[in-house]
C-alpha cells in the first residue's frame, strides 16, 4: 500500500482492548502488536503480560506476566485505581486501564515517565519503589492482600 493509500490513524476507532501507544507504534512500522481482550485470555498464552498505566500512557505503573497473577481481576483493578490515586490524584479515573498483551521477556512498553520493561518477574515503577510499595503491589498481585492502602 503507498503512502497515499494508508489511512490515517484514529484513536476513537480503536478497540477499547488495545493500548493506543502499543498500536500507534506498531502501526508505524514497529513490532508486531499482539493485544489480548483478559486476564484469563492473558493466563492462557506463555508470553501473556499485564500492563497496568495511568494518565493516559503517560506512566506505566506494572508490568508482570499474566502467570504470575493470581489474585482477582477485581483486586487488579483496585490496585490500578490505588496507584492512579497515589501518581495522579487529580485525573479522571477513565485516564487508568489495564491492557493484556503478548510480549516476549526485555520488551520495553513505551510510554511517558521512563516507560516500562517486561521483567523476569513484575516491573514496578521506581516512583512506587521508592515509597516503599513494591512489596504491597507484590501481595495483591498475588492474591496476599486486596488493597495496598
Amino acid at each position: 500500500m503507498s503512502n497515499e493509500e494508508k489511512k490515517p490513524f484514529v484513536l476513537d476507532s480503536l478497540p477499547e482492548h488495545e493500548r493506543p501507544l502499543g498500536r500507534i507504534i506498531a502501526d508505524a512500522d514497529g513490532p508486531r502488536y499482539s493485544p489480548l481482550r483478559s486476564l484469563d485470555e492473558a493466563r492462557a498464552v506463555s508470553d501473556g503480560v499485564v500492563i497496568l498505566q495511568g494518565d493516559d500512557g503517560g506512566q506505566i505503573y506494572v508490568v508482570c506476566p499474566a502467570s504470575e497473577i493470581t489474585c482477582s481481576a477485581e483486586a487488579l483493578d483496585a490496585l490500578l485505581r490505588d496507584l492512579d490515586q497515589i501518581a495522579w490524584p487529580d485525573n479522571d479515573p477513565s485516564m487508568a486501564r489495564i491492557y493484556y498483551e503478548r510480549l516476549a521477556q526485555g520488551a520495553g512498553i513505551s510510554g511517558g515517565m521512563g516507560g516500562g520493561l517486561v521483567a523476569d518477574g513484575r516491573w514496578i515503577h521506581d516512583q512506587f519503589v521508592k515509597m516503599k510499595l513494591s512489596g504491597p503491589i507484590r501481595e495483591v498481585l498475588r492474591g496476599a492482600r486486596t488493597r495496598i492502602k
